[in-house]
Parts: C-alpha cells; structure tokens; sequence
C-alpha cells in the first residue's frame, strides 16, 4: 500500500486529542499531506506543530509504552532527520526487521501472541518480551512516519512504562469488503484498541491479498463511523495519474487550454 493511502486523518485525530497540536495545525498540514503525498509526521515536525521526540513518544503510547524522564531537565531533546518521502508504508514489523533491530522469530513470536490476544499492543508485546527496549520502540515508530530521531540524546533516566488500555477505549476493526452489484458485503478481518496496529494490519492485507476495498471503522459505545476506506479501482486510478504526471511534469487533466 503507498503510504498515499494511509488514514492520516484518524492519525491526526488521536494526536490533537492528545493536545499535541490544534484542529487548525492538523487541517494545514493534512492540506500539505494531500498536495505533497508526504507523511503526515514529516509535516507536523517540519512546520513546527510538535517536535520529533513528541512524536515518537505519542506513537509509542498509542502502543501501550510510555517513555518518562525523571525531571524537565532530563528531557529526551533529539536531533531529527527528515526520512525518505516516497515508498510504500511499512508496517512497523517490517521496520523493525529492516532495522536489524528484531529477528524474524522474534517478530512472528509477537505476532502470534497478538493473533491470539488482539487487545493487546505489538509495540507493548515486543517490549514485554524484552525483544525492544521503550527506547528502541519509539524510534522506530518515528522512522515510519518519516522522522530519523539520534538516538545519542537520550537520558539514562528515561523509564519505560506500560500503559493498560483506559476503559471505555474506541476499538477499530479492519473488514475487507466485495461488492456484487448494489450489494455489498463485509468480512471481519481484525479488531483492536490501537489505531495503529489497525491500520498496519490493513496495509498488510492490501499488500498481500490485493482486495477490492479495504474500510476501517471506529467504534466508541453505541458510536460507530467508517474512518477510513481502501479502493483497489481508486488506488490503481491514483497510480495511473501520478505516472503521467511524472512523465509530463504536469495533470494533463488539469491544463486548460484556451483559444
């Protein structure tokens, strides 16, 4: 799946309800996502919204990890890179792998807890398991979402500390969807706490079963709303069009031409 079609929007969501940034920052920067194809983090980080280590530690949470200093002083303040822009999206299992950082037995290990167990968090997993350190878990979730942070800056006081999931919690479920004229039918293919592991997962069937449509869906009580949807029809649309804009430099679709 090109990292295009990721849900930045829900992404976004969860980091203003973490206070991280205002509704209007992520309005402009999903604008900026949508013009450039970026990664949503590269642009929050670029424009100033938040701060790379801010980032990682608000994706390491959504994982069930927290990274705590013991005082202000000793604050995590790394340097950042802007990571490569283009590609497909990587799980953070293939980050990982990609990064030496996990075997692949230690990853599948993680996996099939997960598989059984879909509450609970891969980041958490791998870090129980002493496969990751904190540490190591929120650098590589920044590296996926496009910030290389230096590791040198971090303070040997920083603690790692899991975080259960609150109660009353959203759940995301990922359904691979058909259509057959004017019916459409639904598959449930996962369902978890942690928007992240949701959205990996679909990417991953996309990747690897290449489905008609793709949807995600938000449930909180008696709430229940679609925030995110994959079409294979409009992804091969999307590729098609960005080929010829590569070729011509410009959306022949788009030039008007008067006489």
């Amino acid at each position: 799946m090109d990292q295009a079609d990721f849900p930045w929007q829900q992404l976004g969501e969860l980091l203003v309800d973490e206070n991280l940034l205002s509704q209007d920052e992520l309005e402009r920067a999903l604008v900026e996502q949508r013009r450039t194809g970026r990664k949503l983090g590269q642009i929050l980080v670029g424009q100033g919204s938040m701060t790379g280590t801010e980032l990682a530690r608000a994706l390491a949470k959504q994982h069930g990890v927290e990274l705590r200093s013991r005082s202000a002083e000793e604050e995590w303040g790394a340097e950042f890179t802007l990571a490569r822009a283009e590609g497909p999206w990587r799980p953070l299992g293939t980050v990982l792998l990609d990064a030496d950082l996990v075997t692949e037995d230690e990853l599948e290990e993680a996996l099939a807890e997960k598989r059984v167990h879909q509450d609970r968090r891969l980041g958490a997993i791998l870090v129980r398991l002493g496969h990751i350190s904190g540490v190591t878990l929120a650098l590589a979730l920044a590296e996926q979402h496009g910030i290389q942070l230096d590791s040198s800056g971090v303070p040997d006081s920083m603690r790692t500390v899991a975080v259960p999931v609150p109660a009353g919690q959203p759940r995301y479920v990922v359904y691979a969807a058909a259509f057959a004229g004017d019916r459409r039918s639904r598959q449930v293919l996962y369902e978890g706490p942690n928007f992240l592991d949701a959205a990996d997962y679909a990417s991953e069937y996309i990747d690897q079963k290449e489905p008609a449509a793709v949807e995600i869906e938000r449930r909180d009580g008696n709430d229940v709303e679609t925030v995110w949807s994959y079409s294979r029809e409009r992804a091969e649309a999307e590729s098609e069009k960005k080929s010829v804009v590569e070729t011509f430099g410009f959306d022949p679709a788009r030039w008007d031409v008067r006489t």
